[in-house]
C-alpha cells in the first residue's frame, strides 16, 4: 500500500509538472500607459478603431513547434463607492499562430482594427449592458469613465482547448479624474521679500507642473507673459514647493521683479487636454524688517549654518563664529538674511569643497 501511495504520489507530480510547464508556454507581458482618465468609448473594444490605447500586450512562445493559439481578454471594474464588478467584458480573438522562440505585440485597438493580423471573434465578444448603461449615464456631460480601478487580465490560450492557458498577465488603471487645481500661494499680487518664495497650491492630482514666468517690460496681459519661457517649469510631487536656489534649467529670481506662475495636471487620458489653474502674479520686494526682527534672523541663519556644518570636515570652523552679520551674497547678487536661511536649508551639505571665515 505503501508503494502504491509512492507511485500515486509520484505521478501526481509528474502530472503537476506537465500542467506547470504548459502553462509557461507563452510568455505574456501586459503594460498598460499610466491614464488617470479614460473615456466610456474606449472600453467598447470591438468599436475603439484608431485612437483610446488602454493596454499593449507582449506575446513569446517558447514551444519548439508553431503554436495556434487564441488571445482572451477580462475587463474586471472596481468602481468607487461601489462594489467590484467582474467581467465587464469578455472577449477572445479568432486563432492565430505563435512561432517557436519569436515575440508578438498586441493592443486592443488591434483587436478592433480589420487589418490587424488577431481579431476579435465576434461569437465570442460581451459586455453587459446593463453596466455599461450605468457607466455611460455617469459620464454624460463629459464621456470620460467614473473614478475607479479598471483592470485588464489578458491569457494566452489553446485555439481548441479554450480550457488549456499558455500564459497571463494583468494591468490596470487607476482612474482618478482630475477635476481642479487652485492656486493658494503666493496670492495673486502679493509682494514676497524672498528670493526663494514658497509656493502652495491645491488639486486632486498628486503630480502637477509647476511653470514660473518673469514680466517683460513690453508684456501686458498675464496670457503675454505665460508665453514666453519660463523662469522654471518643474514637474513637482505634492501640493508644494520652494523655489530652488540652483539647479539645471533654474534661473534666479531678482529683488524689484514681478512673476506670474501657475500649477498645471498635464494630460494623461486616451486623449483630451490637462487641466491648468489660473495665472498668479507675485513680486519680489525688499524686506523692511525691524532692527529686533533682523537680530532675530542673523540668529537664525547662523543656527542654519551650525546645522549646514554638522557632521562635516569643516565642522570646527564653527567655533569661529560668534553670529552672522553684515550683507549676503549670492552668485554676486545680493540676498536678505531670510534668502540666506532658505538656501542653507536647502543646499546639499555633500556638496561642500570649501569654507573660507571671513
Amino acid at each position: 500500500m505503501r508503494l502504491l501511495n509512492g507511485m500515486l504520489l509520484l505521478l501526481c507530480a509528474i502530472l503537476f509538472l506537465n500542467v506547470r510547464a504548459k502553462s509557461q508556454t507563452v510568455n505574456v507581458n501586459v503594460m498598460v500607459p499610466q491614464y488617470n482618465q479614460i473615456f466610456v468609448a474606449d472600453l467598447d473594444i470591438e468599436h475603439v478603431k484608431s485612437s483610446g490605447l488602454l493596454f499593449t500586450a507582449t506575446l513569446r512562445s517558447t514551444a519548439n513547434t508553431p503554436l495556434s493559439v487564441r488571445l482572451r481578454l477580462t475587463v474586471n471594474l472596481s468602481l468607487a463607492g461601489q462594489d467590484p464588478f467582474p467581467n465587464f467584458v469578455n472577449a477572445t480573438s479568432n486563432p492565430f499562430t505563435l512561432d517557436p522562440n519569436t515575440t508578438k505585440t498586441i493592443t486592443n485597438i488591434d483587436l478592433s482594427s480589420d487589418n490587424s493580423t488577431v481579431t476579435l471573434d465576434q461569437s465570442n465578444y460581451h459586455y453587459d449592458q446593463t453596466e455599461f448603461d450605468k457607466i455611460k449615464n455617469v459620464a454624460l456631460a463629459t464621456g470620460k469613465a467614473p473614478a475607479g480601478v479598471y483592470q485588464f487580465v489578458l491569457e494566452c490560450i489553446d485555439a481548441v482547448n479554450q480550457s488549456q492557458v499558455y500564459g497571463s498577465d494583468m494591468g490596470q488603471i487607476v482612474v482618478t479624474n482630475p477635476s481642479r487645481v487652485d492656486l493658494v500661494l503666493p496670492m495673486d499680487g502679493e509682494n514676497v521679500t524672498t528670493l526663494f518664495p514658497h509656493f502652495q497650491w491645491s488639486a486632486n492630482s498628486d503630480s502637477v507642473i509647476l511653470s514660473v514666468y518673469e514680466k517683460l517690460p513690453n508684456q501686458q496681459s498675464p496670457q503675454d507673459v505665460v508665453s514666453g519661457v519660463p523662469f522654471l517649469r518643474q514637474a513637482v510631487m505634492g501640493g508644494s514647493f520652494n523655489y530652488p536656489p540652483s539647479g539645471p534649467g533654474v534661473r534666479p529670481l531678482e529683488s524689484g521683479q514681478t512673476y506670474y506662475w501657475y500649477v498645471e495636471i498635464p494630460p494623461s487620458a486616451t486623449r483630451g487636454n490637462g487641466l491648468r489653474s489660473d495665472v498668479w502674479s507675485f513680486g519680489i520686494g525688499v524686506s523692511d524688517t525691524t532692527s529686533a526682527s533682523t537680530a532675530a534672523l542673523n540668529q537664525e541663519a547662523t543656527s542654519a549654518l551650525a546645522d549646514f556644518l554638522e557632521g562635516t570636515p569643516f565642522e570646527s570652523l564653527l567655533a569661529q563664529i560668534a553670529s552672522l552679520n553684515g550683507t549676503a551674497t549670492y552668485d554676486g547678487q545680493s540676498i536678505s538674511i531670510q534668502d540666506l536661511i532658505d538656501i542653507l536649508k536647502s543646499m546639499d551639505k555633500s556638496q561642500i569643497k570649501s569654507v573660507t571665515i571671513q
